[in-house]
């Protein structure tokens, strides 16, 4: 299980393995932190983005390399109205736009909730390799106990598919058909590829586990549902931050022995009856709940920010046990409406069974110190029918924003540099009937800017830094007396926007020669091992201190682009690529210094005729 404080293990799980580069990157989450997505690309392009504290690197300057080298690459699919509004804009999201795409499930009913990475790697033999994660967590900094599965594997050469791996085939290839704007060719064929190899991928599954006979699962796709769990359960354990009574009721009604693990306030809704037939209810000790300062956070019946998130479902059968781990709770919506994800590894119930989880071992922490029992005879709480009607409202205005097809047309306004923005419908929203009051705003604007949405409304006077597809929706329902609140983003379609929105941003990042130097020194380190082993990344993702600090670093350029034009001229293309951005920038020579242009004419003079031969 992944504990809340260690999100690092999704960033090593994405880090591409010894001796391999990433190609393609496709990933799916529920709701989305942008902040979570910008550290992403830091995984992929092997930077150094833990300090020796074990914090994160939030270095702008590496976070902006990363980006450029990978934006491209990878591709984020989120369920619509589930983008999370930052609390500061950060200007390096402009380079996520093209990330990140609005989903949503086929069924009216349902959401899309699946958690899956599928990371196509090529080694230095050219071999294809994968890693496929299967994770319960979301793309967030939510503070919740989570699992992950992790599985490696190889393009075999085999023309027909291994009919294990359809189910997840079949959910990458599905993905562009969900999106709210099309994907541009290039991205779409990179998800294609993926779709297309994964079914031809031999992956080494977990030890202990029988390979003949683990899987996976989806729901949801084109009216697919699915019954995972078979007839034959001699004992089962579930574990899952949200239950619905009638599934809990169909374990207990085909298994011998059930087991159930849930937040406290969810069993408190369940019947005693239901409660009483399980043979041990728990929840998470309260005591490993983190509590989230994330107070911006959306919070409702579909969310958890911290405390139980893990989705499992262990059931024995015979001497065989199967663990199935992802994204399904042990809801109606997760096996009959949404889309969903998971894997079920089967081994040895002796080894993986019920009794194994539940069991406490002396001077081991297991899965059942995390656990208090929950007293079965405790009157339950009836659910709130206003607070689910409020909940039902704003999940259909969501979906009411959505099916309008909103779009972003971007015109000149009357003063140079400046920009109006409109937002307008590709067709007439259609509202529900109940008091709910909507507005809209760039997330690079306050929230004092919004709104009120109508047949069209016009963010005026937008300057280039300002100008950007994600749009915040602010929903508030009320009835009678009782009032909620939703705030969420929307990656919208783009029209007439200036070409160069993200060349501007990098060239606001470099505000100075020192830090155009300490760029170039850092884009050449990223390329030599040797120089990433011995420290100098972890030097230069630091900030500057004096003057003379900075200066200090003056007399390793030339060394260093010597050191790159010997060992792989190719590396000086991203620093030529860098360079080209920032002539076409206003102030250009306030960063080119002529010194500076008469050593890096003849380098890449050098470079471009060694990549020639």
């Amino acid at each position: 299980m992944l504990r809340p404080d260690e999100r690092q293990h999704l960033l090593e799980l994405l880090r591409p393995p010894a001796g391999c580069t990433l190609d393609v990157a496709v990933g799916t989450t529920y709701s989305l932190d942008l902040i979570s997505a910008l550290m992403l690309p830091l995984s992929f392009a092997f930077f150094d983005w833990e300090h020796e504290d074990g914090e994160l690197v939030a270095d702008p300057l590496a976070l902006l390399e990363a980006l450029r080298r990978y934006g491209d690459r990878f591709t984020i699919f989120c369920q619509s109205g589930q983008i999370r509004l930052p609390r500061k804009y950060p200007p390096l999201v402009t380079f996520l736009e093209p990330c990140i795409y609005d989903v949503e499930a086929p069924d009216a009913d349902g959401v899309f909730h699946p958690k899956v990475w599928a990371l196509r790697f090529i080694a230095g033999d050219g071999a294809i390799r994968y890693r496929v994660l299967c994770l319960s967590r979301n793309l967030t900094f939510d503070r919740c106990w989570d699992t992950v599965v992790a599985l490696d594997g190889e393009l075999t050469d085999r023309s027909n598919a291994i009919a294990v791996n359809h189910p997840l085939g079949d959910l990458v290839a599905a993905l562009p058909g969900l999106a709210l704007r099309p994907l541009p060719r290039g991205r779409r064929q990179g998800v294609e590829k993926i779709a297309d190899e994964l079914r031809r991928v031999r992956f080494t599954w977990p030890d202990g586990f029988d390979e003949h006979q683990c899987r996976f699962w989806v729901a949801g796709l084109d009216g697919r549902t699915v019954a995972p769990f078979g007839a034959r359960q001699d004992k089962a354990l579930i574990v899952s931050p949200f239950i619905s009574n009638s599934v809990v009721d169909d374990f207990l009604d085909h298994t011998g022995e059930t087991h159930l693990v849930s937040r406290s306030e969810c069993l408190q809704e369940l019947p005693q009856k239901t409660l009483q037939r399980c043979k041990s209810v728990s929840y998470l000790a309260p005591e490993l709940v983190d509590e989230s300062d994330d107070d911006d956070a959306p919070s409702g019946k579909d969310e958890v920010l911290e405390g139980l998130h893990a989705k499992l479902f262990v059931i024995d059968r015979g001497w065989d046990a199967s663990i199935f781990s992802g994204s399904f709770n042990a809801t109606v919506p997760a096996l009959e409406h949404n889309v969903e994800f998971m894997v079920e590894l089967v081994g040895k119930k002796s080894r993986f069974g019920v009794e194994q989880f539940l069991q406490q071992v002396k001077g081991e922490t297991t899965f059942a110190d995390l656990l208090k029992t929950y007293d079965v005879n405790a009157p339950s709480v009836p659910v709130d029918a206003t607070a689910q009607k409020l909940d039902d409202l704003l999940q259909a205005m969501k979906r009411a924003i959505a099916a309008a097809s909103p779009r972003l047309i971007v015109t000149a306004a009357d003063e140079k540099d400046l920009f109006d923005m409109r937002l307008e419908w590709g067709s007439a929203p259609r509202w529900p009937s109940a008091a709910v009051e909507t507005r809209a705003w760039p997330i690079t604007q306050q929230a004092e800017r919004g709104q009120a949405l109508g047949k069209s409304i016009v963010f005026p006077r937008l300057s280039y830094g300002g100008l950007t597809p994600l749009i915040a929706f602010s929903i508030t329902a009320k009835i009678d007396e009782t009032e909620r609140n939703a705030v969420f983003v929307m990656n919208l379609p783009l029209h007439g926007a200036p070409e160069d929105r993200q060349d501007r941003v990098v060239r606001s990042l470099i505000e100075n020669r020192d830090q155009l130097l300490r760029y170039i020194l850092f884009l050449l380190a990223c390329g030599d091992e040797a120089a990433a082993s011995s420290g100098d990344l972890r030097r230069l993702l630091k900030s500057p201190g004096d003057g003379s600090e900075r200066g200090s670093q003056n007399p390793y350029l030339l060394e260093t682009m010597l050191r790159a034009l010997h060992r792989s001229p190719a590396q000086l293309e991203r620093v030529e690529s860098l360079l080209d951005v920032l002539r076409k920038q206003q102030g250009s020579s306030e960063l080119l210094s002529d010194d500076f242009q008469k050593i890096w004419g003849p380098i890449w003079d050098a470079a471009r005729q060694a990549m020639a031969k």
